[in-house]
């Protein structure tokens, strides 16, 4: 496996223009924000935004953009809620957009921490309303109600220092959530005589809110979490080779090898799990189980920002990588029929892979 998908990161460009930044007559004068969102993985893959996951495309869908300000207070040495610039128009898949503060809401000289978010155009999330003089950039939290409700969320920092002669800062959000793909061929319909009925892939926690500022998880459940739970019985057979067929994903344009099986979701970071991959009759008993292992541990972290992989899917649309050259690109799928180690991949920023196994 030569690469998996790397970041799609969102670029925030602030600044304030002034007589010695010698810029150009047909910029705009005073405070502006540019925005770029970047979609340039340098392996040509990333994550999909949409729910669930079928691959690791290089898309970038963010809606809504808005800047949270936080200013130095001197008597307590701490930063507070101040006001919220909300990039109006900006639309699913824009690159770059320039945005310019009205001169009545510009930043007076001063010490500051902004956080830009960027969200679907509807989500499950709920964030706090900040309270000017009370909230503080780490109070600003994504909540969902139970695991399952995820989607894309990006955020990121940046400490700012305000002149007279204006500022000109950069800042990139990236993805508060974890993506987790799981990509199986040949599922047995029958193993020592018991149906097969379910492929789990089941987390012993999770968490149901990040702190946007650090991408850390928060409010664990501690209880079990079944991010994979497929009811396999409605699938036609392979007879031959005794393996369901797999299910069908053709209406949402996904292509896949034959007798495999493909399901993805995105998850909020949650520490110290463990992680197993099962299938089980229809009573939920277990019949075969497969333990997830980190460099010989079997507890480790799920971090936001990372991809963890079961098989390789690079392309949503077809089974060579998006008909690039590399055979390490193809499609690869765990073969569930083999008694074998399972490889499992973790793109941490998605641009370095480690291996996982399971046993």
């Amino acid at each position: 496996m030569k690469k998996f998908f790397l970041i799609m990161a969102a670029s925030i460009l602030i600044f304030a223009c002034s007589k010695e930044e010698g810029t150009s007559i047909d910029e705009p004068s005073g405070q502006v924000i540019e925005l770029t969102a970047v979609n340039e993985p340098t392996d040509g893959n990333a994550i999909t935004r949409t729910r669930p996951l079928y691959s690791q495309e290089a898309i970038q869908e963010i809606e809504r953009v808005s800047i949270y300000v936080f200013s130095y207070n001197a008597s307590s040495s701490d930063y507070f809620y101040l006001k919220t610039y909300t990039v109006s128009g900006w639309n699913k898949g824009s690159s770059f957009m320039r945005f310019a503060v009205p001169d009545n809401d510009k930043l007076a000289a001063g010490d500051y921490q902004f956080l830009a978010i960027g969200r679907e155009a509807t989500d499950n999330y709920r964030i706090p309303t900040p309270v000017v003089g009370t909230t503080k950039i780490n109070d600003m939290i994504a909540h969902i109600t139970t695991p399952g409700q995820e989607s894309e969320i990006f955020a990121g920092t940046k400490p700012v220092t305000v002149s007279s002669q204006g500022i000109r800062i950069t800042m990139q959000m990236t993805r508060k959530v974890a993506g987790v793909l799981g990509y199986f061929k040949n599922v047995p319909y029958d193993i020592n005589g018991s149906a097969v009925k379910y492929l789990r892939l089941t987390f012993t926690n999770a968490d149901t809110a990040v702190i946007l500022a650090t991408g850390n998880g928060s409010n664990p459940t501690n209880a079990s979490y079944m991010l994979i739970n497929a009811d396999l019985s409605g699938q036609a057979k392979n007879t031959d080779l005794g393996v369901y067929t797999g299910n069908d994903l053709s209406a949402q344009g996904v292509v896949k090898v034959d007798n495999s099986q493909l399901y993805g979701n995105f998850m909020l970071p949650v520490g110290n799990i463990t992680l197993t991959l099962g299938l089980y009759d229809a009573s939920g008993n277990a019949l075969k189980t497969w333990s997830v292992q980190d460099n010989g541990n079997t507890t480790f972290n799920i971090t936001a920002n990372h991809f963890y992989g079961l098989g390789q899917k690079v392309s949503k649309g077809d089974v060579t990588g998006g008909g690039t050259p590399d055979p390490g690109d193809d499609d690869a799928p765990v073969d569930l029929l083999k008694d074998q180690v399972i490889v499992i991949t973790v793109d941490p920023n998605w641009n370095t892979i480690h291996n996982l196994t399971i046993n």
